[in-house]
């Protein structure tokens, strides 16, 4: 009977230590993108949720199966375990809620509005761009909120040579923060769209944010080409 309520004494301590810091640590491990990009949600001291999580679990395993076959309970094993119930309370009650998801769309228009100013200034009767002339401007734009294997997703460009039109679809294997820059065949215009989580990212109103340039001036994403913002001037 004491052997029984022993038992039931600690699984419910190892429960609750679980239940404090599972979901926060749950969140955390989504949000490094393991198996896919994800949206890089902050989590305080999720590291720490996640391994007190895991440590917890692996220990309650290891000493129930010390516990059934042996009926000694050395006073180490129950230090260890109430000392891993009392990281996983503290770390919570530190830790707090997850933050919530952050919007990765902030992010994504300036980098539109920075990649086509970078084309327009190089415009010379043609847009003939490289992608890697984009890559010191983009690493100035705040990074959009992705993570994959733990790392943060930059900011690049891919042109697509010979379009018709803006690119609205993802291409297989682009991930997101891809800057779609799609040139003409004339090479006097140029469309301009980024990839997100879901597709294409979008404006509030639900039209795909579109950057329109022509002749090395262009218009806000998703507004009147017939609109130019033109390229942003230095040391204003």
């Amino acid at each position: 009977m004491i052997r029984i309520a022993y038992l039931c004494a600690y699984g419910a301590l190892a429960a609750l230590g679980e239940a404090l810091v599972a979901r926060p640590a749950l969140v955390w491990v989504q949000s490094q993108g393991i198996f896919h990009t994800a949206l890089a949600r902050e989590v305080p001291y999720g590291a720490l949720l996640a391994i007190a999580a895991a440590a917890l679990a692996l220990f309650t395993l290891w000493l129930a199966s010390r516990t059934a076959v042996d009926r000694t309970r050395p006073t180490p094993l129950h230090v260890t375990f109430l000392l891993l119930v009392g990281a996983c309370l503290s770390l919570r009650s530190a830790s707090g809620d997850p933050r919530p998801l952050p919007d990765p769309a902030p992010s994504l228009l300036d980098a539109l509005q920075v990649a086509a100013d970078e084309l327009d200034q190089r415009y010379d009767g043609l847009y003939a761009p490289d992608a890697a002339q984009f890559s010191f401007a983009l690493a100035q734009v705040r990074p959009p909120p992705f993570r994959r294997l733990g790392r943060q997703v930059p900011l690049h460009a891919r042109i697509l040579s010979g379009a018709r039109s803006a690119q609205l679809t993802p291409l297989p294997g682009d991930e997101p923060a891809t800057i779609y820059i799609a040139i003409s065949p004339d090479r006097h215009s140029a469309w301009l769209t980024a990839v997100t989580l879901t597709g294409i990212l979008e404006l509030p109103s639900g039209r795909p944010a579109i950057v329109e340039a022509h002749a090395g001036s262009h218009s806000a994403p998703g507004a009147d080409p017939a609109l130019p913002s033109y390229p942003r001037q230095s040391g204003k």
